[in-house]
């Protein structure tokens, strides 16, 4: 939060003649959390840096993490794809935008996970390749451009990278989406916070399966992606939405029967 301080004060000293207004707390906490969340994680991890890691090893070559039989036991649906590829941008979309300008001073918690989550996954890709090239001789032939949801996933089989698997950044990122609101009904407690809370858990939880029924990830990524998020946005959360929950009420003891 010293960092964010300083950038205030340089806002105030700029546009506002070293006063603090309304409008400066809300401009400084939006611009960072634009910075964190536009700039640094989507443009510059998972735009260029993920991109640029996907070309790193020839197609075709890269670890399969088969966890036995499990994998392949696992049926293609096509259908699924709704999750991996409309649910997952809308639910993320809208928590980043409620979360940059609406409870904007609640924003740097899942700005910052995104970043740390993004910037761990890409050093791993970097150094443990993990391909499912394999899978893709395989199904690519059965799909038909004439079904839309088949259509979908010839386009993510034909455009995106075999690589970049290990840990799922789909898994992650949704994790710490359901995360944010999750902690969120808590702070602001509510039947609408609560019912988005499920909402985000239920397509979080289609997104992870959905990487699976599609063929984009095995078990193991999905399992190494949770444990990614859970493990920087727990802590993460707890420090910097402590002021949050240190101003609830009370809660009132339950009377003994």
């Amino acid at each position: 939060m010293k960092l964010h301080d300083k950038f205030q004060r340089g806002i105030e000293r700029v546009f506002f003649r070293g006063k603090s207004t309304r409008a400066s707390v809300y401009i400084t906490y939006a611009v960072g959390n634009i910075i964190l969340m536009l700039v640094l994680f989507y443009v510059l991890l998972n735009t260029f840096l993920y991109d640029w890691t996907g070309q790193l090893y020839p197609v075709g070559s890269g670890f399969r993490l088969l966890l036995g039989g499990l994998d392949d036991a696992i049926p293609f649906v096509p259908e699924m794809v709704i999750f991996y590829r409309f649910l997952f941008y809308g639910m993320v979309i809208l928590t980043m935008l409620y979360f940059a300008f609406i409870e904007y001073k609640k924003g740097y918690a899942l700005g910052w996970s995104l970043v740390i989550i993004s910037l761990i996954a890409v050093l791993i890709y970097i150094v443990f390749p993990v391909s499912t090239y394999q899978w893709r001789l395989v199904y690519l032939p059965q799909l038909s451009l004439s079904n839309f949801w088949q259509a979908q996933v010839y386009d993510i089989f034909t455009t995106d990278t075999p690589f970049n698997c290990f840990p799922s950044l789909h898994a992650a990122v949704s994790t710490v989406c359901f995360y944010t609101w999750y902690e969120y009904s808590k702070v602001r407690v509510s039947r609408t916070t609560e019912i988005v809370a499920i909402a985000t858990f239920v397509i979080a939880a289609g997104v992870i399966l959905s990487t699976l029924f599609i063929k984009q990830h095995y078990i193991v990524d999905e399992i190494a992606g949770i444990v990614l998020a859970w493990g920087v946005g727990r802590p993460l959360f707890n420090r910097l939405w402590k002021p949050f929950k240190a101003a609830l009420p009370p809660t009132k003891p339950r009377r003994k029967e």
